[in-house]
């Protein structure tokens, strides 16, 4: 779809920076496009300059000029990584808060006898591990793409796993407290 520039606004100030293009065109890319950075096309654009604009689910994520392309603040670069890494961290803390009162209800009375087994730290620890592990398949999954992100999420957790157990269940030493089973 192409548009006609009306202006281009550059302000690179210490506290305050503005990129954009007001562009007239068809109703859907009429009006002001914010475009997150001077260059490559932006400190080029005069008005009257004719651009090709592209639409993504109703909103410009791409303007271009004569071969040369700039992506505009709208362009939804990241967001399936980082909604994926929200939802592995949400996911781990759904699924232990699931089992932890699934078990306290199932086991109240045992429970308020003899307390909190160790089992359940166990489990709230490695889900805080399963959680922490969603950055650095973030970071991957902005260089590799999603898929790969769930893989990096999910072949560090059994040695999270095995690691919080054998901190927390193991005792160190001749005198130390003996393993507890969970009850």
């Amino acid at each position: 779809m192409t548009a006609t520039v009306v202006r281009a606004v550059i302000k690179d100030e210490i506290k305050y920076d503005e990129f954009s293009v007001r562009l007239r065109g068809p109703r859907e890319v009429s009006g002001d496009v914010d475009m997150d950075a001077p260059g490559p096309l932006l400190k080029d654009l005069r008005p009257g300059d004719v651009v090709t604009v592209t639409l993504w689910r109703d909103y410009v994520v791409a303007v271009a000029k004569d071969g040369r392309s700039q992506e505009t603040a709208d362009t939804p670069s990241g967001e399936p990584q980082f909604v994926t890494a929200v939802g592995s961290a949400l996911l781990s803390a759904g699924v232990f808060t699931a089992y932890a009162g699934g078990r306290t209800l199932t086991r109240a009375r045992r429970y308020g006898e003899r307390g909190w087994p160790r089992l359940l730290v166990v489990h709230g620890k490695t889900a805080f591990g399963a959680m922490l592990c969603t950055v650095p398949a973030m970071i991957v999954g902005d260089l590799a793409g999603v898929p790969l992100q769930m893989i990096v999420w999910l072949v560090p957790l059994p040695a999270v796993w095995w690691f919080v157990r054998r901190s927390e269940l193991r005792g160190r030493g001749r005198h130390a407290a003996p393993v507890l089973r969970d009850v």
